[in-house]
């Protein structure tokens, strides 16, 4: 079954851009579009996207007030941020409406096709040099799966690899960036999350940012 996805954005050269980048993957289907907000919240409970690729500055009410809006109306829709601000209070408003990603325009061509297969996914997806802000604002970090994280040893290359994981490289990406395969790869991360207690992604992730890991030299 396809992915249904909405565009949300006020600029059409734009959303003409994003639908070639999408369409190039099979399994996506681009299913509606909308150029301002009070649209894109009656389009949405119209057509029943499975995501919605929303832009934040639009007229009218903003792509966060949006997503607040769906997230309310319509809480099987799940929404991915797209936009031009890299600021953290835009990132923390977005993610408190209940989107579940949020990527930087600059970056579309290649990061909005893996953001939307891992928000598909069910998990969650930040634009890597975002994830530092999350932490230093103490926004992201909430209680790990685990309640004696202290008494968590890990080994150099557990740590590395814990590290790239939550900036959301690829178990590809990693092997490349640390010369080791990616069957070592998903070793290393089998070790973490059985220390850690817990087969998510998400979970790893909180883990990294409560502990600075992301943020540590390593």
């Amino acid at each position: 079954m396809k992915t249904r996805i909405m565009l949300v954005d006020d600029h059409p050269v734009f959303r003409s851009g994003l639908k070639h980048i999408l369409c190039t993957e099979t399994d996506y289907h681009v299913i509606a579009e909308a150029d301002d907000g009070e649209s894109a919240i009656e389009m949405a409970a119209e057509m029943m996207p499975d995501i919605i690729v929303m832009d934040i500055s639009m007229p009218g009410l903003d792509g966060i007030e949006v997503t607040r809006e769906i997230k309310k109306k319509l809480p099987g829709i799940r929404v991915l941020m797209l936009t031009m601000y890299s600021d953290e209070a835009f990132l923390k408003e977005s993610l408190d409406a209940g989107a579940s990603g949020y990527v930087l325009k600059r970056a579309v061509d290649t990061e909005l096709v893996h953001a939307v297969k891992l928000v598909m996914n069910g998990e969650h997806y930040i634009y890597p040099t975002l994830i530092p802000k999350l932490y230093n604002a103490n926004q992201a970090p909430q209680a790990s799966d685990s309640s004696n994280d202290e008494q968590i040893q890990f080994s150099q290359r557990e740590k590395e690899v814990l590290k790239y994981i939550a900036l959301g490289y690829t178990q590809k990406e990693i092997s490349t960036e640390l010369f080791i395969s990616i069957k070592t790869v998903d070793t290393y991360k089998k070790r973490v999350m059985d220390k850690i207690g817990s087969k998510k992604k998400s979970a790893l992730v909180r883990y990294a940012l409560k502990n600075n890991i992301i943020s540590n030299s390593l």
